[in-house]
């Protein structure tokens, strides 16, 4: 195996350094509640009062903004009176300036060379609607790291030995735990471990108690952090505060202040926990009749059909501040119809994998199940719920480029050793287009001024909606 990970690879500590910048540069504009940062805001307020709350997801995310609030000293009357908090942005900030070197990462333990983990994450450097939504308290910051460090930590395990093998199990599992107890959604990284693992424990055949304890680990530890964020929420939710009436009677009797409460009243926390899950079944349901906007289908969000207008300052006329959710198109795209030529080259024989099936095949998996699993959701949906499949297919596309153009073919790894001058011109093209895409929709993704004609000559194709 390789020593890459024994030393830190100046390309890396550079992309490292420019996606902070990116993410704190101006962080706090706009001073202004943007999107659903609204919910998230309130949540931890009702977090700092003890006071109840209903919402769909699981706690994870609102606990970890309501931590973050106590550290900043923000008052939870600010937070429920929904002024803004933009200090709340840091957190997502921190998480999404580390998505870039863990793309790196990920794609150096699937044997990429240096040059081709460069350019994957330098391309998600460069994707404007994952650099909005990681600056703005939103929960896909969450799931998207704690996925990637999930997997990342897998890998570390499966070139390990012994002790440091199950610690790092122990830490990959711990993480995909953190990306379920955000969003249900946040599933997709347990199950593209647990379907690696069972990809190697076939291949390597262990012993039979080593097998079931590993198993037992990567599963056992998620539930348990899954239900340990549900007791803490529980604690802290002593008081009745808004959205009780969606839970039973009998939970109501636990709720101080609550007209039924009864200080003699006793229910477990199973009971708790069931009760609570039903009223959640209950609100996605209920959330499959909203209509809105700004909402796609599954299907569009490959082609980014739908933009989202996060916030738009409305006080000037001449001159329009807006943050849209708006992804780069040369990376989204590109991405999309690069894959598929891809695809189609291997599966007519035309071009093969060179000893790299399995990273392809990995990257693949991880697409379809961060992906096709929303075509059973029938609840509203939005563009950013795509975001991490989005990671996973411009992994595929920067892979498969480097198989095609025999950038992964080289044995010195040297960073800017090309095999021929016209793979090199092909290298640094899709890195200019890629760049000169993102500063083109800059203005969207950190709300600089633009005029009403340099707005519309950004729509020729994608109308964002509120």
């Amino acid at each position: 195996m390789r020593g890459w990970l024994t030393r830190a690879r100046p390309e890396l500590l550079i992309l490292s350094a420019v996606s902070a910048l990116m993410h704190f540069w101006r962080l706090f504009t706009p001073h202004a509640v943007v999107w659903d940062e609204i919910h998230f805001e309130r949540h931890a307020g009702h977090y700092l009062a003890g006071t109840f709350y209903f919402d769909v997801h699981p706690p994870l995310g609102k606990l970890l903004y309501a931590a973050e609030a106590r550290l900043f000293g923000l008052p939870a009357s600010s937070l429920l009176a929904g002024l803004p908090a933009v200090q709340l942005r840091v957190l997502p900030a921190l998480l999404g300036t580390l998505i870039v070197p863990l793309v790196y990462l990920l794609l150096r333990q699937l044997v990429a060379a240096r040059r081709v983990a460069t350019l994957g994450a330098f391309v998600i450097l460069c994707e404007n609607a994952l650099l909005v939504d990681t600056r703005v308290a939103l929960l896909e910051p969450y799931i998207i790291v704690f996925g990637l460090l999930a997997i990342t930590a897998y890998f570390a395990a499966a070139r390990r030995q012994s002790g440091q093998r199950w610690l790092f199990l122990a830490l990959s599992a711990l993480m995909a735990g953190f990306a379920v107890s955000v969003k249900w959604t946040g599933a997709s990284a347990l199950g593209v471990i647990l379907a690696t693992w069972l990809f190697h424990t076939i291949t390597a055949r262990p012993r039979i108690a080593r097998a079931i304890g590993e198993l037992a680990l990567l599963v056992a530890i998620p539930v348990v952090v899954y239900v340990a964020t549900f007791a803490i929420h529980f604690n802290l939710l002593r008081a009745t505060g808004v959205d009780q009436s969606v839970m039973s009677a009998r939970f109501r009797t636990t709720l101080v202040g609550d007209a039924s409460y009864d200080p003699a009243s006793r229910m477990s926390f199973t009971a708790k926990l069931r009760d609570l899950h039903r009223a959640k079944a209950r609100g996605n349901t209920s959330l499959e009749y909203v209509t809105h906007s700004a909402s796609s289908p599954w299907y569009t969000w490959p082609i980014m059909k739908h933009p989202i207008l996060l916030w738009q300052n409305g006080l000037t006329t001449n001159r329009r501040f807006s943050l849209i959710l708006l992804g780069n198109p040369v990376v989204w795209w590109g991405s999309l119809i690069g894959s598929a030529f891809f695809c189609a080259a291997f599966v007519s024989r035309r071009l093969r994998l060179n000893g790299h099936t399995f990273a392809i095949l990995f990257l693949l998996g991880g697409l379809l199940l961060n992906f096709l699993p929303f075509i059973a959701i029938r609840r509203v949906m939005y563009l950013y719920h795509y975001l991490f499949a989005l990671v996973w297919l411009v992994l595929l596309a920067v892979m498969s480029l480097g198989i095609a153009a025999s950038w992964n073919d080289s044995t010195d790894d040297k960073l800017w050793s090309f095999p021929t001058p016209r793979s090199r011109i092909v290298y640094w093209s899709v890195a200019a287009v890629v760049l000169v895409g993102f500063v083109y929709f800059s203005p969207f993704t950190f709300a600089w001024p633009l005029s009403a004609r340099a707005y519309d000559a950004r729509f020729w194709v994608l109308h964002p909606e509120f």
